[in-house]
């Protein structure tokens, strides 16, 4: 089974415009095990204990992913451990940062992204 490792700007994505996105990855990569880094938990932990409108959408972020199988982290920027952890698993990336596209492309690793709403493959 495929492994799907999420950055927290897709799932605050999906979380503040609510789309197919489960059903889409299943469509385009098949059965897969959706995976969370510690520390973009941790991310999304820092921006949900705020107040305002990014803050709601990081609890909501946070409830999507609570079954998410956790990714240990080490002490590197969150973009590294993310990239790190697709390479060493051979997993696809969910994310909406296009830097982090960009760096995950040029190392060879898929990417699932959203296009008007609905997800593509990079």
């Amino acid at each position: 089974m495929q492994r799907v490792i999420f950055d927290s700007s897709f799932l605050m994505a999906v979380a503040e415009d609510p789309t197919t996105w489960f059903e889409d990855i299943v469509e385009k990569v098949g059965r897969f095990e959706p995976a969370l880094p510690v520390c973009v938990r941790a991310e999304l932990e820092r921006f949900a204990s705020s107040d305002g409108k990014r803050s709601r959408t990081a609890r909501v972020a946070l409830t999507l992913a609570s079954r998410f199988s956790p990714i240990p982290c080490g002490r590197a920027p969150v973009d590294d451990e993310i990239a790190s952890a697709a390479m060493s698993n051979g997993a696809f990336v969910a994310t909406t940062d296009a830097a982090l596209t960009r760096t995950l492309l040029a190392m060879k690793v898929r990417v699932v992204c959203l296009s008007r709403g609905r997800v593509a493959l990079r």
